[in-house]
């Protein structure tokens, strides 16, 4: 979270200092997607632009913090992903008359981003991105007067408010839609470090139990979540394992899995899919130019986005809904590529 100064931020955004200056104090002057990448960049350091002299005019502030605890999931190949979620958060703020502000948090622990959120004039909630927060860091949102929605994230269990994707549905299309193409051998390439991955987990036991197929846990590998991480954890497993006992397909838990493993089945003159087909999570851009293309699940992130901030809003209304939990979950849709073939 270390400063920078505008002169810095303008080279950076490839603008003026005079438009960095616009941007920080929230005057018109500049066009939408040069605001959007002054924006960004100063999130990227942590600064917020100046709210103050909008509070008169508008409902209030809701603040975007996007928390990087470990940046195996949150890092620049998710870039594009993350946007859709802020452009959905800033649209329905707007229509609802709200401006929003921009934090970074680069920490692994999570207590300093708790401490640095703090009541402002103005400041009627945070929309926290919480996709690589555990359960226990959540909790620790608890003791805060201000008002947080908890994006990309699900406890089941936990007493607080989520605004996410349909985990157990869209995994559930997933196997379904393996089982139409012929396969029953179906296993999984899992990784661990954020909510979205254990209920994928759980969701594609359920899936394979209630479409009745086969269910082996030497089916399920375990990698890392990063494309190197995935790459290199598959290649390995790919030395040891009798590739006869290889599922005939696989879902992956994301596509930065995939698309890792895929590299390394293929450097092992394993075909995609000819003999093995995989389905990812996440319908990331890179997932249409790889080769195979990858077919995905594709996530409403735009809509996420907009929920979390309707989220927040009918808590503030709703005086009553402030002490109860509410989850919001949509669902999404499956992209469909050339990386599984059709057994029948």
């Amino acid at each position: 979270m270390g400063k920078v100064t505008s002169k810095e931020i303008a080279k950076l955004a490839g603008v003026s200092v005079s438009a960095v200056s616009i941007v920080l104090n929230n005057k018109p002057g500049v066009s939408d997607s040069t605001r959007k990448r002054i924006l960004h960049i100063l999130s990227e350091n942590g600064i917020f632009p100046k709210t103050a002299n909008l509070i008169d005019n508008v409902r209030g502030v809701i603040r975007f913090c996007k928390v990087v605890k470990h940046g195996g999931i949150i890092n620049d190949r998710h870039n594009v992903f993350i946007s859709d979620y802020i452009d959905g958060v800033v649209e329905e703020s707007k229509s609802n008359e709200c401006v929003v502000e921009f934090a970074t948090y680069n920490v692994g622990n999570i207590a300093e981003v708790v401490a640095n959120i703090k009541p402002a004039k103005g400041l009627l909630g945070c929309v926290i991105l919480s996709t690589e927060l555990s359960r226990n860091d959540i909790a620790l949102f608890s003791t805060l007067d201000v008002p947080c929605i908890f994006l990309d994230a699900f406890y089941e269990f936990y007493p607080a408010s989520f605004s996410t994707m349909d985990n157990f549905g869209m995994v559930y299309e997933i196997v379904r839609y393996l089982k139409e193409c012929g396969h029953r051998r179906i296993g999984m390439l899992n990784a661990i470090g954020c909510s979205n991955f254990s209920q994928r987990r759980a969701a594609f036991g359920l899936a394979m139990e209630d479409l009745e197929l086969p269910y082996d846990i030497a089916g399920i590998y375990t990698i890392r979540s990063t494309h190197s991480g995935s790459y290199e954890d598959m290649a390995r497993i790919l030395i040891d394992i009798d590739r006869r006992l290889l599922p005939s397909a696989l879902f992956a838990c994301n596509d930065m899995v995939a698309i890792g493993a895929m590299r390394a089945f293929q450097e092992a003159g394993i075909s995609i899919p000819d003999d093995i087909s995989i389905v990812g999570f996440d319908d990331l851009p890179a997932s249409a130019v790889v080769s195979p293309p990858l077919t995905s699940m594709f996530v409403p992130k735009y809509e996420i986005g907009q929920s979390a901030v309707r989220l927040l809003l009918n808590r503030l209304d709703c005086g009553a809904c402030r002490s109860t939990s509410q989850k919001y979950v949509i669902g999404g849709s499956l992209v469909e590529r050339s990386s599984v073939k059709k057994l029948s």
